[in-house]
């Protein structure tokens, strides 16, 4: 590599801004995006169809896979495959592969398992690691995921309805539950202040800190696996008042801790579900043990319904008009996972092999041949959110990049030429 090509990193927010390369910002797939599915380009769509995903929940999860079949049968360019028993398909590039697929749970170290709660995720040591072993054992055993979140139940509200002291922060009293908990299943608040009113150890804290866990875990072994966060259910006439105001205090909590580190990812399921695809949100009042009437966002009227305009349960308890809302912006974010900028709308891309980088996955450093028959301007160097590391101006025929100081991580190699943008992918282990 000639040092020539290797601009101060000072520059690098200069160009970054003087030129015009996508612009990436944190991936929130909420109701503003909702409408934006359709505007993916076709070539992000096909890094989507090589994917599996993995929602790993109980009842309400079924929401996620009801809505991509039926945005697959109102729009054949998003094939979906799912698969609700047995052995999870391997890689093809045909279609996204989706399920609730792990392999073990609480109470099974192997074998694959096709339900997942709380237990399962977050309220103990066992569930930790064995949602870990699971990352571990697909990712080494050719069923590499692409993506993996929670998809919660009634676990914020249900079994422990509102008791203890009010909270005296927010004037609501906590509810939840807390399978195979330390405590056992009792309600739960934000953080460990709030264990003298539940006298439970379990709090959002614990949900936010194991999956911030997994998301390192599969960063420190190189797996390709990108975590979630997710928001959880919004309907249910329990979750009217109390209940669902200490619910939406939960979400507002976690979307938070969301946004105070950009790497993070969240599906924010609850507000998806809250607006209706006309853009109306549907919000109910309840008044706080400090006397202040509160109101809180309750699952949209619309998305209780079916797409001929009744309702019948199928096992997600929401309407097909909200399950479709869901997969339109499942899409969306797995296809800003894939390299997405979110705005761009097409890509005329540049005749490079999709092979560019080698090797890959890549250690010290990696080698990025340049076409001879490209006219090539830039060659950057991002993370997936965006953030962007390096940039080269003109190279000639190969790049030689130093990679030590890199974490390891998966990042994007942009080669932004006259004729537009292509993105690669690579490992750094």
């Amino acid at each position: 590599m000639k040092n020539r090509f290797l601009l101060p990193s000072i520059l690098f927010v200069f160009l970054l801004i003087a030129k015009s390369p996508p612009v990436f910002s944190q991936i929130i797939a909420d109701h503003t995006v909702v409408d934006e599915y359709d505007k993916i380009p076709q070539v992000w769509i096909d890094e989507v169809k090589k994917m599996w995903v993995i929602v790993a929940g109980e009842s309400h999860s079924k929401g996620f896979r009801i809505g991509c079949q039926l945005l697959e049968s109102a729009d054949s360019r998003f094939q979906v495959n799912i698969r609700e028993s047995g052995t999870p398909e391997g890689y093809t590039d045909q279609y996204m592969r989706m399920s609730r697929a792990t392999w073990g749970d609480f109470n099974s170290a192997s074998g694959w398992i096709y339900n997942y709660g709380e237990e399962d995720w977050f309220t103990n040591a066992t569930a930790i690691a064995r949602t870990k072993a699971h990352l571990t054992y697909c990712n080494t055993n050719n069923l590499q995921i692409a993506a993996m979140g929670f998809g919660w139940c009634w676990d914020m509200t249900s079994d422990n309805w509102p008791g203890g002291t009010p909270d005296p922060v927010y004037q609501v009293r906590w509810a939840g539950r807390s399978y195979s908990g330390p405590e056992g299943s009792l309600r739960w608040g934000l953080n460990s202040e709030d264990q003298s009113s539940t006298n439970n150890s379990v709090c959002m804290d614990t949900y936010l800190n194991a999956t911030q866990d997994y998301m390192d875990y599969c960063q420190q072994n190189a797996y390709p696996t990108k975590m979630f966060f997710t928001t959880g259910p919004v309907d249910g006439n329990s979750n009217r008042s109390e209940n669902g105001f200490q619910r939406n205090i939960k979400h507002q909590y976690m979307k938070d801790f969301v946004l105070a580190s950009s790497d993070r990812i969240l599906f924010d399921y609850a507000d998806i579900l809250c607006y209706s695809d006309a853009g109306d949100q549907k919000t109910l009042p309840w008044t706080d043990f400090g006397g202040t009437q509160r109101t809180f966002p309750f699952i949209h009227d619309d998305n209780m319904l079916d797409l001929d305009g009744t309702y019948s349960e199928d096992g997600d308890h929401i309407g097909q008009r909200g399950a479709l809302r869901l997969a339109k912006a499942m899409w969306w974010m797995l296809a800003r996972m894939a390299g997405w900028d979110g705005q761009t709308l097409g890509e005329s891309l540049l005749p490079l092999q999709p092979g560019i980088a080698y090797p890959n996955p890549a250690g010290d450093f990696i080698r990025i041949p340049v076409p001879a028959n490209v006219s090539m301007l830039r060659v950057t160097i991002t993370d997936i959110t965006g953030k962007q590391f390096l940039e080269f101006l003109s190279p000639e025929k190969e790049l030689i990049v130093d990679l030590k100081n890199f974490n390891p991580g998966i990042y994007l190699i942009g080669c932004h030429g006259s004729q537009g943008s292509e993105y690669h992918r690579f490992v750094k282990y």
